[in-house]
């Protein structure tokens, strides 16, 4: 092979080399990914804490004479007015009771009546030294013998009204019969559980709270409940009430919230999740959290040498079809969701999937 040959192959192997590369080049493959446009929203911080919410009113009514129950006039789920009958006792002897000392205090007061006249007579006539001493002084204690009587007369009838009155179960406030104890025709002791009332429209959890979050919860707090056996529902709610010690046992602070919404399906005793709102921005950019890129540096402290880390966030921009890579500073976060506070601006397109394979300048083809 003569020289002139050589540099002949020499030169067509460089161009077919160059050719190979500029196709190459020509032939660069997009990489397919999914983008955000961002846009202002607003987004809040929340403590996510767990209880049982009971009614505010909620009582277990108690058998208060040793008698059988003759009369039930409701069930479970009837609502009721405060003071309703609600069960009646057997109480024959306790109204013929109250029969009776309602005739003695009526005898007591008539007697006292008259002894008060004759009183108010003689003391008229020892004023004028008619009488002697101990006439009036008898006539006195006649008198207050009379008003003696006739208190006992009425003690005795309150006494025997009240066990009369408590023959007949009532209501306590307006609620909802939770629970039925006993039957009719049953004999129950003084103090047996005979009803649950409730009220349903007042609602109410008692939740504990520990560490940092005991300092960022106020009284008028926002707070949305969720429950398990309702699915894909949220309900309303407010902070009420703030203990004000910590208790040293569990280190931790009770929280009374307040279920604002309204529905039947929440039931006394129901298990919750709550989550208290303690800080809302609005009108701000919201990018979802997984796009982002957390990078952790190592920065050393020139006057002690100490090593500080130091953690920052990225994120891939799509500008004229390439990525851009691009630091962030984040705000709060929830649920997935994260507030940019500076790096983006309103209009901004990031990419969403495909951010962990892109390159930065790298070519990308945005899919739906």
């Amino acid at each position: 092979m003569n020289k002139r040959k050589l540099i002949t192959i020499v030169l067509a192997l460089t161009f077919i080399v160059a050719c190979s590369q500029n196709e190459s080049a020509n032939s660069e493959k997009a990489v397919p990914v999914k983008i955000y446009k961002v846009k202002s929203e607003s987004i809040s911080q929340y403590i996510r804490t767990t209880g049982m919410v009971k009614a505010e009113d909620d009582v277990i009514l108690m058998s208060k004479i040793p008698e059988r129950v003759e009369k039930i006039y409701v069930r479970p789920g009837t609502s009721v007015q405060k003071n309703q009958v609600l069960a009646e006792q057997k109480n024959d002897i306790y109204k013929q009771g109250m029969e009776i000392a309602n005739s003695a205090i009526r005898t007591a007061e008539v007697h006292l009546r008259m002894t008060l006249q004759d009183f108010e007579r003689m003391n008229k006539l020892f004023s004028e030294k008619a009488i002697s001493q101990q006439q009036f002084d008898q006539i006195k204690s006649a008198q207050e013998t009379a008003e003696q009587t006739f208190n006992q007369a009425k003690s005795a009838y309150e006494q025997a009204k009240e066990q009369y009155d408590n023959s007949f179960i009532k209501a306590p406030f307006d609620g909802i019969v939770a629970a039925v104890y006993v039957e009719e025709n049953q004999t129950i002791n003084m103090g047996q559980p005979v009803f649950q009332i409730l009220s349903p429209s007042k609602m109410k959890s008692k939740v504990n709270l520990t560490g940092t979050d005991v300092q960022n919860v106020k009284t008028g707090q926002k707070v949305s409940i969720s429950f398990p056996t309702i699915s894909g529902e949220s309900f309303n709610g407010r902070v009420e009430k703030i203990n004000s010690s910590i208790d040293q046992f569990s280190k931790s602070l009770e929280v009374e919230i307040a279920l604002l919404s309204s529905d039947s399906r929440i039931k006394s005793g129901l298990f919750g999740e709550f989550l208290i709102e303690t800080k809302k921005v609005n009108e701000c950019i919201v990018v979802p959290e997984n796009a982002l890129m957390p990078q952790t540096e190592i920065k050393i402290d020139k006057e002690t040498g100490l090593q500080n880390l130091l953690k920052k966030y990225y994120l891939f921009v799509l500008e004229n079809g390439r990525a851009k890579l691009k630091e962030v500073k984040t705000g709060i976060a929830n649920n997935g969701q994260i507030e940019i506070t500076s790096g983006l601006s309103l209009g901004d397109s990031i990419i969403v999937v495909g951010q962990n394979i892109v390159k930065q300048d790298q070519k990308v083809n945005v899919i739906e």
